[in-house]
């Protein structure tokens, strides 16, 4: 009688349990594919650059790709990306690069300084309060990077590592 009533709990539990995991895992995905959507154009955003003023949208070049670069001032990845754009700095005059940090902003700030990066017209330090921006996107890594072309477009992302020389190779293709 045990095993019988057992049976039958569980032949509506599983069910609906299953039912759950799968809406779950659906409105995850669609959630997931308008966050993406979000990406194909410059999102709206407000941020604050190491030298206290707003930096939105808005401030963007509009005769310029634009690199945006979340990243933290600990993570040894994005000290190697900066240290590479530092090296090579004169190949991407041409490029607005806003590198992007929720840490405070005397860590990002001196994170610029740390690899000559701090006093380029061409390059904004901006602080990220609350990861905001960072959510926004629904960005999982750092580094990430987002790559737009003159019309502000999305012409590459990329989660993690990845050589400059690709990311400028992408925007070129795409002009």
């Amino acid at each position: 009688m045990k095993n019988n009533k057992l049976l039958k709990i569980s032949a509506v539990v599983i069910p609906m349990v299953l039912v759950g995991i799968m809406v779950y895992l659906f409105l995850s995905f669609q959630k997931r594919k308008e966050k993406t959507e979000a990406l194909k154009n410059v999102p709206v955003f407000s941020l604050t650059t190491i030298n206290g003023s707003s930096f939105t949208q808005h401030n963007l070049a509009n005769d310029k790709i634009k690199v945006i670069v979340y990243f933290s001032p600990g993570c040894h990845f994005c000290q190697a990306e900066a240290e590479e754009l530092s090296k090579n700095y004169q190949d991407y005059q041409n490029i607005q690069w806003i590198w992007v940090a929720s840490e405070p902003l005397n860590e990002i700030k001196g994170f610029a300084q740390q690899h000559n990066l701090s006093n380029q017209n061409n390059i904004i330090w901006c602080h990220d309060k609350m990861a905001a921006l960072y959510r926004k996107l629904a960005m999982n890594s750092i580094p990430y990077f987002l790559v737009y072309n003159k019309n502000n477009h999305l012409i590459k992302r990329n989660s993690g590592v990845i050589k400059l020389e690709k990311l400028i190779n992408a925007a070129d293709e795409n002009k």
